[in-house]
């Protein structure tokens, strides 16, 4: 059986729409995408697998900056900030 199920809102029987619209406390525009998924809650990792995991989040976090590199640190900050300003307001 699958964890995850993808639906176009246009798609959604009246009662399903409904019932996606009341949990996210917002209608739905024709033309948005719905996403479910169901997973079984896990511990998160101890020791020294959160380790490995830390430094493989910075690695990958330097070589993305490795692809601005004339991109100072406050105009990267300031780019973060608008690009959540904006997710926030879509949510509103």
């Amino acid at each position: 059986m699958p964890n995850h199920s993808v639906h176009k809102a246009s798609d959604l029987a009246p009662d399903e729409r409904m019932f996606v619209e009341r949990w996210l406390g917002r209608a739905l525009f024709r033309d948005e995408t719905v996403t479910l998924n169901a997973y079984r809650p896990h511990a998160a990792p101890a020791g020294a697998e959160r380790e490995v995991l830390r430094r493989n989040i910075i690695a990958q976090a330097r070589e993305i900056g490795s692809r601005g590199p004339d991109v100072s640190e406050d105009e990267a900050d300031a780019l973060v900030d608008e690009a959540f300003a904006e997710i926030r307001g879509r949510r509103e």
